[in-house]
């Protein structure tokens, strides 16, 4: 556990947000913690998926292009919604089957958490990302929900049930929220592609749907 607090706190946390000193991040309440590190991560999974959708044949970056408005989004959903949300799942989920980390805890864990706590995230997800892009449209949120929910959900039950092994098997409690951050800085990417693929399936929608 020591060794899993080492590589994450001392190292890659630092490398991440070098300008803030490792002492401040330790002393900072663990809600705070979880935020900025969720706020850090999701923000470098929105800048890596579009650095992915914008290269151009010669795999040269256009950043002129990139979206901030849509990186920023999902810096503020990481630092009020993703990292408070798995602080408080953790907790729950320690409290349910407790603090053990053999080989059948972690599995219960993980299998609960990818059935109550996964999905609702999944949802909150998609509904503030919504909110957030259509200036607080709540109709727009079902037909985002039904053109994006489903498959996010079958990747990240490939995706999360093996990182959540690890996650509960290794890390200790107060380490847990920046390994998902780190292992979700590919899982952003995915759900940030997710995301941009349910936004235009809604304008073809609306386009189809308008009077010629």
């Amino acid at each position: 556990h020591e060794c899993c607090y080492d590589v994450l706190y001392r190292q890659l946390l630092p490398s991440m947000m070098a300008p803030l000193p490792a002492p401040f991040l330790r002393r900072m309440a663990p809600v705070a913690r979880a935020g900025l590190t969720s706020c850090v991560i999701m923000s470098a999974g929105d800048v890596l998926c579009q650095s992915i959708q914008r290269r151009n044949k010669s795999g040269a970056l256009n950043w002129a292009a990139h979206d901030w408005k849509r990186t920023a989004r999902f810096g503020l959903i990481g630092a009020t919604l993703h990292g408070p949300f798995f602080l408080w799942g953790f907790q729950m989920l320690d409290g349910r089957y407790g603090p053990a980390t053999n080989l059948l805890t972690a599995a219960k864990k993980t299998a609960f958490g990818q059935v109550t706590i996964f999905p609702t995230y999944v949802v909150a997800f998609f509904t503030y990302i919504t909110l957030l892009e259509t200036g607080g449209d709540v109709v727009a949120v079902g037909p985002k929900l039904r053109n994006s929910f489903a498959q996010t959900y079958i990747a990240g039950s490939l995706f999360w049930p093996a990182a959540n092994m690890i996650n509960f098997m290794y890390c200790p409690p107060s380490a847990r929220i920046l390994y998902v951050n780190c292992a979700g800085l590919i899982w952003n990417a995915i759900l940030s592609a997710f995301n941009t693929q349910g936004a235009a399936a809604l304008r073809r929608q609306a386009a189809a749907a308008s009077p010629a």
